[in-house]
This record gives structure tokens, sequence and C-alpha cells, in this order.
């Protein structure tokens, strides 16, 4: 039998037969070949780096000036990441959080005075590589039989309730690992100073359900839960009633503040008074934190929930990441 002829020679189909045959295109398929109607997308309004806004005190009745400067504080943690790290940033990812969330910034640093930003990579160590890495290595300059010399600071002390909770390992953080822009203040301490910002003096002497108006049972199951606990409290200045209303550090993020803080001034925050961490977590505890001085170490401590006294308070902050 002979293999059946096929005619391979170019067929050409009438215009308007093609197109009565075929199925309709869809929008969405119209719009991918950019022949149907393109959906808009929300214009975000192109920002500078540089903002200049103003802080007005209600303690003090002034107003404090606060200018942050983006691409400069970018290229310093670039390089502090890189140096005492080994991390990348990615600068075009945080440029864009900085221009997406912009206006929300500026007016947080209107209402509290927020005064620097810290840059949180997605890919960050755990808190305890971060002690490890970057606060036992710190070496602090002393005098030695007429001579200046650098030394290791000591050990971090960990608490016996933060041990019991797991210690760095068994720590909880309900925050996910992303790329975020936090507003923090630069007051070295809360505790016994008068400068230092307003609404962060008003964090002291105040227990977790007072500093987030969460009942006991309800604070007990965030915990357990691992569920954000932000701040939201009402606090009176001369005779003002003002609302809080913040995120907090977690250990990791004060390790590195704690850090920084050391690259630009060689000392360390809270020297004076302690600092609760509500997005670091210890067992059925709140994990705080405070730099001990005479030891010349980092301490760690798990805290009841109830705990309050005068000398321990509380760093907002105020997190920012990419709109979906």
């Amino acid at each position: 039998m002979s293999p059946e002829k096929f005619d391979f020679s170019p067929r050409t189909m009438p215009k308007e037969e093609f197109l009565a045959q075929a199925e309709p295109l869809t929008e969405e398929e119209l719009r991918q070949l950019g022949i149907g109607k393109q959906e808009k997308k929300p214009s975000i309004e192109k920002v500078e780096p540089l903002l200049t806004t103003s802080f007005h005190n209600p303690e003090t009745n002034q107003d404090q000036k606060i200018e942050i400067d983006l691409e400069y504080s970018l290229s310093e943690q670039i390089d502090f990441y890189q140096n005492q790290l080994n991390l990348s940033i990615d600068q075009v990812l945080v440029r864009e959080i900085w221009q997406e969330n912009y206006q929300e910034i500026k007016s947080e640093i209107e209402k509290y005075g927020y005064d620097q930003i810290l840059i949180i990579p997605e890919n960050l160590p755990d808190a305890g590589a971060l002690n490890t890495q970057l606060i036992e290595t710190m070496e602090e300059e002393k005098t030695v039989n007429g001579k200046k010399v650098k030394e290791k600071v000591a050990a971090t002390y960990r608490s016996p309730n933060f041990e019991a909770g797991g210690n760095f390992t068994g720590m909880k953080n309900p925050s996910a690992p992303e790329y975020r822009i936090v507003l923090t203040h630069s007051d070295q301490n809360i505790y016994d100073n008068e400068d230092a910002n307003p609404f962060l003096k008003a964090t002291l002497n105040k227990n977790i359900m007072a500093l987030t108006d969460l009942n006991p049972t309800e604070v007990a199951e965030r915990i357990t839960n691992n569920q954000a606990m932000p701040t939201n409290f009402k606090t009176e200045i001369n005779g003002q009633i003002i609302e809080v209303k913040s995120d907090s550090l977690s250990l990791a993020e004060y390790e590195i503040l704690q850090r920084m803080y050391f690259e630009s001034t060689g000392n360390h925050l809270d020297k004076k008074g302690w600092t609760w961490l509500l997005d670091s977590r210890s067992g059925a505890r709140v994990v705080s934190a405070s730099w001990y001085p005479g030891v010349r170490q980092l301490i760690v401590h798990a805290d009841d929930p109830a705990d309050a006294v005068g000398y321990l308070g509380l760093r907002l902050s105020r997190s920012f990441k990419k709109l979906a």
C-alpha cells in the first residue's frame, strides 16, 4: 500500500472566516496583549529622601525640628550590616518602603517625636547569633597602667527566668521576617533622664496590661499564641490627655540598636533603667533588657506581665513594610 500523500503547501483562510471561528479573548488576555482596557495602578507621589518636619513637645511646649535623611541612613546601615554581619541590603526595596509609607512616617514623627530609623532586612540572624556577633564583640577603651587599651565587654547575662523559657532559641517573636523601616528614638536612657522624649517617660512604671490596654487573660493568650501586643495607653502631660499607640522592639532589633548606638557614640543604651521588649516572649513572660556598666555587659531578663517598677519603661517604635 502506498503511503497517503499529504499536501504540505501553505494554505490561507480568509480573515473574516478566521475571526468568525476564533473564540473571543478575555479582558485579562487583551490587557496582557496591550490592546484591551488597561488596569490602572494607584499612583504614588514621588517623595524626597530627606524628610524634614517638627514635633511639638507637650511637656516643654516647644517645637523640635526633626530631619531624617533616608540616603544617609541607608548608606550608614549598608556599611553596618556588611561589616558586622556580612549582609547585603536591598536598597531598591528600602526606598520603595520609604516612598509608599512616607506620609504615615511623617505623621508618626510629628505625633511622637521619633528621630531616627532602623532598617531591618528579612534575612536577619536570630537574637542568639546577634548577641554573639554584635553585643559580645564590642570592644571598649579603658586605661591600664596609664595606657589606653581595648577590651571586649563581658558575656551577656541571661536571667534564670530567661533561661527557663528556653534561652535565645526558645524565645518567640510574632513579627514575620521581612524588610522593614522602624522608627525609634535616639535617647540613651528613659529612666532618670529629664530630657528624654515625654512619651518614653510616660511608659515608666507600667506593666504590660497598662501599656497595651489588654486584660491579664488577653495578654496571656497573646503570649501563648505568639500574637502582637501593640502599645495602646493614654497619658496626661501638662493637663492634656494624649493617646499613645505604637509598636515595640524585639530583642533582635534592640541588639542592632545597641550596637549601632555604640558604633556612633562609644556608649550604650539603657545604662540607667530597663526597657520592655514586647515583641519578644520567653515562656509565659516578656523579655526586657538593660546595660550594666559596672560589669560591662548586656542583661536580658524575662519578666512577668504584671511587673511594674519605676525604672522599667518601653522604647516605642513604629514599623513599616512594603505595601501589598
